[in-house]
């Protein structure tokens, strides 16, 4: 197994995977951020849990739709993990969300993502 993927026939690692996939999905661009995901996706969230990246996909777009923007605060990259610290600021009463998502990636594709945040005040929206 390699951490590579072909893109435009340039070979993409780790980060060029993850940085790719982040800044398609920030962006709004959602078949672009679907192009980095494996179709067996494993995402585990603070609130909700997928286990096939198109599933994952509808809800990462609704979750879009509620923020303002997205600032990244840090980036750690090995050959086939990646961690990304980034602050999303919501339309919502939860106002800025610091958060923390991890990735494995295998085979060229985002295999499994683990996203943390305090939920407290997205559960209490949520009802």
């Amino acid at each position: 197994m390699t951490n590579t993927s072909i893109e435009g026939g340039r070979i993409m690692n780790t980060k060029q995977v993850v940085t790719n996939y982040h800044n398609a999905w920030t962006s709004g661009d959602v078949e672009a951020a679907r192009v980095y995901l494996a179709d067996d996706l494993d995402f585990q969230g603070s609130i909700d849990t997928f286990r096939r990246a198109d599933d994952f996909i509808v809800a990462l777009m609704m979750f879009k739709k509620m923020l303002r923007g997205i600032n990244l605060i840090q980036s750690f990259f090995s050959e086939s993990e990646a961690a990304l610290l980034y602050d999303c600021d919501t339309m919502s009463p939860a106002g800025v969300i610091r958060t923390a998502e991890f990735f494995t990636v295998t085979d060229g594709k985002i295999n499994s993502i683990r996203l943390v945040f305090d939920a407290t005040d997205l559960r209490k929206l949520m009802g």
